[in-house]
């Protein structure tokens, strides 16, 4: 998947989310056949979110692996990683 199209589900994601607080924010219907068709709505935009998150959870989990994979096919120390790379900091005179 391509970055535009990740930014894209990242930004689908926020805006269900501000939809989901307003629903939250509504006062309660005053009839059972209108809070059936807000119930309805608000779990169609909580199906959708948690599919959005679901596919953007296994985009970073391949991300990860390849991630990974590189790492350890690298013999010297990690670039950029200062003293965790268990050298220790000379002590000031």
């Amino acid at each position: 998947m391509d970055r535009l199209r990740k930014i894209e589900l990242i930004q689908r994601s926020l805006g269900i989310r501000h939809k989901l607080k307003v629903h939250e924010s509504l006062k309660s219907p005053d009839t059972h056949e209108d809070l059936s068709i807000l119930l309805l709505g608000k779990w169609e935009l909580e199906d959708e979110l948690h599919a959005i998150e679901e596919l953007l959870a296994e985009i970073r989990s391949q991300n990860r692996a390849v991630k990974k994979s590189a790492i350890l096919k690298e013999d010297g120390p990690v670039k950029g990683a200062g003293t965790a790379t268990g050298t220790k900091k000379k002590a000031r005179s």
